[in-house]
């Protein structure tokens, strides 16, 4: 048997961002759908800036939370070149998780942010 799960949450985290900047955090708790176990963060447009992922408990203290370039397979905290990006560990118990242009320098950045079962 095949096990589907649909995303529940889908949001534009930075949508064509051209400076530094926290963006929209993905929830990753809803009331109707209960809690997400992974994101999954597509980043398009670096151009020597660098995306920090990070995650809350309280909505407003955040700290630094690891992701894996699902190309490479390099896990870290952070993402400097384009592609996508799925946290390396479960996301239970986190309230969000957000994608913050932390250095820029050139380009227009969009990051989507997917929150799965």
């Amino acid at each position: 048997m095949t096990m589907l799960y649909t995303p529940y949450a889908m949001v534009f985290m930075q949508n064509s961002a051209v400076a530094t900047g926290n963006g929209i955090a993905l929830s990753t708790l809803n009331a109707s759908n209960g809690a997400a176990s992974y994101a999954t963060i597509q980043v398009e447009g670096i151009s020597g800036d660098t995306i920090t992922f990070e995650g809350t408990i309280d909505g407003s203290t955040w700290y630094a939370i690891r992701f894996s370039n699902l190309t490479s397979g390099t896990a870290a905290t952070t993402a400097t070149a384009d592609g996508i990006y799925q946290s390396t560990l479960p996301v239970l118990g986190l309230k969000q998780v957000r994608a913050r242009i932390s250095t820029y320098s050139a380009g227009v950045i969009i990051a989507t942010g997917v929150a799965t079962g």
